[in-house]
This record gives structure tokens, C-alpha cells and sequence, in this order.
């Protein structure tokens, strides 16, 4: 048994997608170095650590409760980060997608919250871990469901993320909208926490019955005490409360902005009275 630490893997589908996601940001405004360059990368490390490190190893082979981690870090950190990292170079093309994305504000959200549902219904997840599930090659060849699982995943909070915090200013919902729109997509978040956390054992069959082909079975359910259900209820304790946090620290933070524009704008107004 190897160290855990070594456990990292992409596959040829993978790779493809984070060199088009890298391509894309170079066509949307090059890798300048500035601000949005840093925020672009830190999303990008992010996302890598959830596709590739030993960190997913453990959630598609051992642990839903890392699987979630993955999953929250994934849509939650790495994919606002993307958007955020992405310049404002005036590309009327961005304009009117950031315009049209405002006015249909519905689609975006609509899309991040049911495709984090749709892959979180136990016959649909467990179908990502069947034998059967398809693959492209020989035995150990690229797992297409998962990985067309964690590409959607990515995609979708990329879409999800663009009416609050993409490149356009101008074009991004306005801040009682935005708080509203994150709010509601922490309740949901919340409830398929809450259903995951109490849901009994056995309905995501591929972490109870594992397939210990690592050898990492005997550490976690002997020296670490992490049963089945244990796990499962972490998992959904992890989509619930840091879940749900980070949408309400966001929109805490969108309040505050707000709440200091309009004061500085008062101060001003008063300001220019007295003078």
C-alpha cells in the first residue's frame, strides 16, 4: 500500500477539459499579470486538488464525506474564483452574454441547483461507481459518467456564479437580487444536506460495500472509527452547514459593499450640500 499522498490521476478527458478551460481564459483576456490573474489561478489550484488529488481518490474509492468536500469546493471556491479571475476586456460578446444572463437569472440558478441535485439522487450517484458504468478504452480506462459528473459540475457553477460575480460590473445583478438569488440556493443546499445527513444506510450503496482494491479500508474503519453511516452523515452535514455558510458569507459580504457604497454616496450628497 502506497502513501496516500501519491494517489493523484488524470485522465486524457480531464486534462482536455483543463487545458480548454485554461484556452478560454486566455481568448477572454490573456494571462496578464494582474488581480484577476491570481483570483483565475487560485480557482484553477482548486479545482485541480477536487478532480485530481488524493483528496477525490478518497471520495470515488473510500469516502462520501470527501466526495462532498470535493463537491463544495468544487462548485463553491473553484468555479466563482474562475469567473471572478476573468478581465473585463469590453468583448461585446461577454457584454451581452453578462446582460442576458442578468435578465434571466432563473436559468443560471435553475441549472446550478438541479444538476447538484440530479447527480445527488442515490440511483444516479451510485451509478457512477457500478462496474457497468461506461468506459472509454481498456480495463482502467477513462470513466466517462464521472468524469462528464464533475465537468457539468464545474460548468454549472461557472453559470451559476456569473450574474453575481462575473467580469461585467455593470451586468451583474443588482445586490438585493444577488443576496435573494444565493439565499434561495442555500435553502436548497440545505435540504439536500438535511436529506443526505438522515437518509438511511444503504441508499448509497458504493460506500458501504467498498471494494478495498487500495488497501486504505482496515486505516479508515479501524483506526480512524469512520463507519458507513458515520461518513454519510458527514457528508451531508458537509453540504449543509459549510454548504450554506458559504452562500450566506457571500451574501453577507455583498451587503456590506452595498450598505459602504451607499454611505459613501450619502457622505458625498451632504458633502456637496454644504459646500
Amino acid at each position: 500500500m502506497h502513501s496516500l499522498i501519491t494517489y493523484w490521476h488524470l485522465d486524457i478527458l480531464m486534462v482536455g477539459f483543463l487545458i480548454s478551460i485554461c484556452l478560454a481564459y486566455y481568448l477572454l483576456g490573456g494571462f496578464v499579470e494582474n488581480k484577476k490573474l491570481k483570483l483565475f489561478m487560485a480557482g484553477y489550484v482548486l479545482l485541480i486538488l477536487s478532480i485530481a488529488s488524493p483528496l477525490h481518490f478518497l471520495g470515488e474509492n473510500y469516502l462520501m464525506s470527501a466526495h462532498m468536500t470535493s463537491h463544495v469546493i468544487l462548485i463553491l471556491l473553484a468555479a466563482p474564483l474562475l469567473v471572478l479571475g476573468i478581465p473585463d476586456n469590453g468583448d461585446k460578446n461577454m457584454t451581452r452574454f453578462s446582460a442576458w444572463l442578468s435578465k434571466h437569472p432563473w436559468l443560471p440558478w435553475m441549472s446550478g441547483v438541479c444538476v447538484m441535485w440530479f447527480w445527488h439522487i442515490p440511483v444516479v450517484f451510485n451509478r457512477l461507481f457500478l462496474p457497468g458504468s461506461p468506459v472509454v478504452g481498456a480495463a482502467g480506462g477513462i470513466p466517462v459518467l464521472s468524469d462528464l459528473h464533475l465537468i457539468s459540475l464545474v460548468l454549472t457553477g461557472i453559470l451559476f456564479s456569473w450574474p453575481v460575480v462575473g467580469p461585467v460590473r455593470q451586468q451583474r445583478l443588482p445586490t438585493v437580487q444577488a443576496v435573494l438569488y444565493l439565499s434561495a440556493a442555500c435553502i436548497f443546499c440545505s435540504v439536500l444536506g438535511l436529506m443526505i445527513t438522515f437518509a438511511p444506510l444503504g441508499i448509497y450503496t458504493h460506500y458501504e460495500h467498498i471494494t478495498d482494491r487500495f488497501g486504505f479500508l482496515p486505516m479508515i474503519r479501524g483506526d480512524h472509527g469512520i463507519s458507513a453511516l458515520i461518513d454519510q452523515q458527514v457528508a451531508g452535514l458537509i453540504m449543509w452547514i459549510p454548504g450554506c455558510l458559504i452562500y450566506l458569507t457571500a451574501s453577507v459580504w455583498l451587503l456590506m459593499k452595498w450598505f459602504k457604497e451607499k454611505n459613501n454616496q450619502t457622505f458625498l450628497t451632504s458633502h456637496k450640500t454644504e459646500l
